[in-house]
């Protein structure tokens, strides 16, 4: 019995050692998924390797879900086929200097594997672009540093933040911030975008990820304009086992 525990189940340890890689215009990109959709992205993302050809299609196990999100195998099923089941219907709005390209995230609907417990997916050829053969301006980060966020806005603004990790600062614009989280329409008053997302997913990043994040924000006349983010890497406490 315990030898099949340890067969079924790796190391917990193996999952720091997977990494997202992702072209800075994608993390720069203008979407919104759920926290389970994001999930999944993450999960398919981890299977990747920097500077390597990819498949189109992917495929993932509940059991490797549960082991890379940290889950258990009930939770692990039901987020994974619900999240796939949305997953068509979103796109993504990259812009660039010349022009505004939107598309799909993925090319067709999911496949499901009938009494295998997985699913499989295509990438659309415009997002193959950006996640494969990737030889500079990308954004890489350990999926365990992440798989502990509960929130989409903490996921997605831990991404905006990670990518100037060699300044370890970031400003952005708020027009463009919550363009960024597709927030466009939502919060008018700044004190309610502070409430709901910015405050909330700072801390939780602080509290689940790797990372300790500060923010303060410009104004420009009497209305807040920029926001700043600063931030280091927390110490790891060595442990002798």
């Amino acid at each position: 019995m315990l030898w099949w525990l340890f067969k079924a189940r790796k190391p917990p340890e193996m999952n720091a050692l997977e990494k997202i890689n992702k072209s800075n215009l994608l993390v720069d990109a203008s979407y919104h998924l759920t926290l389970w959709e994001q999930r999944l992205i993450l999960a398919a993302l981890s299977q990747i390797k920097s500077k390597t050809k990819i498949s189109k299609e992917v495929t993932i196990s509940v059991m490797d879900y549960a082991e890379l999100m940290q889950v258990d195998i009930k939770n692990a099923h039901r987020e994974l086929y619900q999240s796939v089941e949305k997953l068509y219907d979103r796109s993504v709005v990259i812009k660039h200097e010349n022009k505004v390209e939107e598309f799909r995230w993925i090319q067709r609907k999911a496949l499901y594997h009938k009494g295998e417990a997985k699913i499989s997916f295509s990438w659309s050829d415009d997002v193959l672009a950006y996640i494969s053969e990737l030889n500079g301006r990308f954004t890489s980060y350990r999926l365990a540093d992440v798989a502990q966020l509960k929130t989409s806005y903490a996921i997605r603004i831990y991404e905006l933040i990670i990518r100037f990790n060699k300044t370890s600062v970031r400003w952005i614009d708020l027009v463009d911030f919550k363009k960024l989280l597709k927030l466009d329409d939502k919060y008018p008053l700044f004190k309610d975008l502070n409430k709901r997302v910015i405050k909330p997913a700072i801390k939780e990043i602080n509290a689940s990820s790797n990372l300790l994040v500060h923010y303060s924000t410009q104004k420009k006349g009497r209305n807040i304009s920029r926001l700043y983010f600063d931030f280091e890497e927390k110490k790891q406490l060595q442990i002798e086992l």
